[in-house]
C-alpha cells in the first residue's frame, strides 16, 4: 500500500501523520504524491509510523527491493 492510500483507508490526516513523522504537512502530501523521496532511514521510522502497513519496499522499493525488507519479525520474541 502507498501512503496516499494508507491516509486516506486509515483516515489519518496529513497534518495528523505528519505530526507523529516531525515533518510538515505539506512535505506529507509531496511525498505521498511522489513528488518527493524518502531516505532509507526516513522511510523505516514511516512505514513504523504506519504499523507497516505502508512498508520500506513500498516507500523506497530501490533501497528496500524486498516486500519484507526493514519489516520486523512479528514472531521475534
Amino acid at each position: 500500500m502507498d501512503l496516499k492510500n494508507y491516509l486516506k483507508t486509515s483516515g489519518v490526516r496529513q497534518q495528523d501523520f505528519a505530526v507523529l513523522v516531525g515533518e510538515t504537512q505539506g512535505y506529507v502530501s509531496r511525498v505521498a504524491s511522489g513528488k518527493c523521496l524518502l531516505g532509507a532511514a526516513t522511510a523505516l521510522k514511516w512505514a513504523a509510523a504506519t504499523t507497516f502497513q505502508v512498508t520500506p519496499h513500498d516507500f523506497r522499493p530501490d533501497l528496500y527491493p524486498n516486500p519484507t525488507d526493514g519489516v520486523p519479525d512479528r514472531n521475534a520474541a
